[in-house]
């Protein structure tokens, strides 16, 4: 079964997926690249240990759209000669010559979506008249989980036609290696200097992430505050910022590993997320979750009350609550330590690979027959 896969850049988080997907015997996978990266955010290079090519184009910011322009789509699908087209989304033109090819050549388009109802950028008039087009002619969805489902059937997909496909983080270094430092947590802590309870926040410093409204709320909140990554709004932050709270900026993997295992809450206050990956990564480690309704990874890593805490998208004062609930309650953070990891451990990329085998199995089936 060869499967041709469109998605924009060769983005770290995702390689593992397409290297388990590439490992299955009864599938030759080809990932086709819109381009080496995204000028909005800038990844480290690595090996890729499938086939794929980044196609040939042109790319430009638009507002805060980035948008790629790629030539000989339909040639190189053509000589590919897919069973299946999995298209990462509907915001680029490529994906829309694929879904051309797929009508050329009557075979089944699978539209990989994160989108959720909650995050702020919907499209309006034409495109979103375009994008339900996309979903009516589509033979099948692949969604990370179910805050994602729900946005595609309110769009029109039937609930057979979507399949969850869970995003995941290596468990290797996430789980056993976080649990490793774990072991010498007080000698790591005093090493950070921590002292009382400590909330990790990894985000991009922009202003979708929410993080100056965390940096407000954790005003009166007993602990610290621990924000890992940079960005355009890290002056904005600094100045917001109180005496618990300290900026890192970006940090190697190693160290962040660290900080995983010596802090004692994860929080994610974005104002817009398809998923969050650091959500991910840090249920991998065992911590204890606040996150607002935006991140489409907390409907399927929080169980309220039990391992975390949601809260309305920009609201200060709840999401103060929740921190000070997490921070003054130790022994909730410990139940909660134990469900976190129990809902982390679908999250792997053979999980992922074998939602996405499983699917293109049952549509190539279908259509054969």
């Amino acid at each position: 079964m060869r499967i041709a896969l469109l998605t924009e850049i060769p983005a770290p988080f995702r390689l593992p997926l397409f290297v388990a997907l590439a490992a299955r015997p009864e599938v030759d996978l080809r990932v086709l690249f819109l381009a080496e990266d995204d000028p909005r955010r800038r990844y480290q290079s690595y090996e890729r240990r499938f086939e794929s090519e980044v196609l040939r184009g042109k790319d430009a910011v638009v507002g805060r759209n980035w948008l790629v322009v790629n030539a000989g789509v339909l040639g190189r699908l053509r000589r590919i000669r897919p069973d299946v087209v999995i298209v990462g989304g509907w915001n680029q033109p490529a994906f829309w010559q694929a879904w051309l090819y797929a009508r050329i050549a009557r075979v089944p388009l699978v539209v990989w979506v994160e989108s959720t109802a909650r995050d702020e950028r919907g499209g309006r008039g034409l495109a979103e008249a375009a994008k339900r087009a996309l979903v009516r002619s589509a033979a099948a969805f692949l969604v990370p989980g179910r805050a994602a489902a729900e946005y595609v059937e309110s769009l029109g997909a039937r609930p057979e036609q979507v399949a969850v496909a869970p995003n995941a983080v290596d468990l290797q270094l996430f789980g056993q290696r976080v649990a490793g430092a774990r072991e010498r947590r007080d000698e790591l802590r005093a090493e950070l200097g921590l002292d009382g309870c400590t909330f990790l926040c990894v985000s991009r410093l922009s202003p979708e992430k929410g993080v100056d409204v965390l940096v407000r709320a954790f005003d009166g909140v007993p602990g610290e505050l621990a924000l890992v990554g940079d960005g355009p709004d890290r002056e904005r932050v600094a100045g917001l910022a109180g005496p618990g709270t300290r900026l890192l900026g970006r940090i190697a993997q190693d160290e962040l590993v660290r900080w995983y295992a010596a802090a004692d809450a994860f929080v994610m206050p974005s104002r817009s997320e398809t998923w969050g990956m650091a959500m991910t990564e840090a249920a991998a480690a065992g911590l204890p979750l606040v996150a607002s309704e935006a991140p489409g990874a907390g409907y399927d890593l929080i169980e309220e009350g039990v391992n975390g805490l949601r809260v309305p998208v920009e609201d200060v004062e709840a999401l103060r609550d929740a921190l000070v609930r997490v921070a003054t309650d130790p022994a909730f953070r410990e139940r909660a330590r134990h469900r976190t990891l129990e809902l982390a451990r679908g999250h792997t990329p053979e999980a992922w690979a074998d939602a996405v085998a499983r699917l293109a199995r049952r549509i190539t089936v279908g259509e054969s027959g």
